[in-house]
């Protein structure tokens, strides 16, 4: 592998297959300084799409923009990268994904054929969903279409353009943005806060404010203001995209080692960093 440098420009994104994905896709920009994680923004994405088209397919065109401008970030993404390799119709994953359209022409076809072609079944997790302790399978019917859409829509051009690095099943080079599998959950369960958050309760919003006192802890700024906007906004995604940021920074360090103890089966089935 070659060596890499380090980078300090992270992207945390709170990914959604949604009609109103502009809405619902939160993204937190930061810098690493050091043993900290300074969070300079937070927002939908619908603030930085231009225009008044606030469609899926323009949505998701100008995240994949955000991502090729800027070559020298890293970005964690919040959806999975891969299926289990009981499910996959190739043994390589750059296949999988330039084939994936045309095997799937929709979300709903897809979660069909995972349901079909899984034994008994059942769903199946991938090895780092069991690993990590993900909540759900990729194909369930909470995360299908975020599965779908973010494979179909952000990773596939982004291959097919070259312009970018999927982590661990590509290698990260410079001149181009990483981009890592993150899941909030697991980096909550990781750290021992997964906690009920998401809601417009009291008890929930005091949920979203301890979170956030506990990563500031951890080595999170925020200022007041980006402060008060995680801990509002009602969903979770403002916190969900942080704490991408947060899994997708710790992850930088010592990348390529961990990269080369990894077993095979990441390389195909995708790996989540948390």
């Amino acid at each position: 592998m070659s060596r890499t440098g380090v980078r300090h420009r992270i992207y945390g994104v709170d990914f959604s297959g949604s009609e109103t994905a502009c809405k619902k896709i939160w993204i937190s920009e930061a810098v690493s300084e050091d043993k900290s994680l300074r969070v300079l923004s937070s927002c939908p994405l619908k603030d930085i799409v231009p225009g008044k088209n606030r469609d899926r397919d323009t949505c998701l065109a100008a995240l994949r923009s955000l991502i090729s401008g800027n070559a020298d970030a890293v970005f964690g993404m919040d959806f999975p990268f891969s299926l289990p390799q009981e499910l996959l119709f190739t043994g390589d994953w750059t296949s999988f994904v330039a084939g994936f359209a045309r095997r799937y022409p929709s979300p709903e076809i897809f979660r069909s054929e995972m349901r079909r072609n899984s034994p008994l079944q059942k769903e199946l997790k991938r090895r780092t969903d069991t690993e990590v302790r993900a909540p759900f399978c990729v194909y369930n019917l909470r995360l299908y279409r975020q599965t779908y859409y973010g494979i179909r829509d952000v990773l596939l051009p982004l291959l097919m353009e070259d312009s970018a690095r999927m982590i661990p099943m590509q290698e990260p080079v410079e001149g181009k943005p990483w981009l890592m599998e993150i899941c909030p959950a697991s980096t909550l369960k990781s750290e021992g806060l997964y906690i009920p958050y998401k809601g417009r309760s009291a008890r929930e919003k005091e949920s979203r404010e301890y979170i956030l006192k506990m990563m500031e802890e951890r080595g999170v700024i925020v200022t007041s203001t980006i402060r008060d906007l995680l801990i509002s906004n009602p969903g979770g995604d403002a916190l969900d995209s942080m704490l991408a940021a947060f899994a997708a920074a710790r992850a930088v360090p010592g990348l390529e080692e961990k990269m080369g103890s990894l077993p095979p089966a990441y390389y195909l089935e995708g790996y989540t960093f948390f």
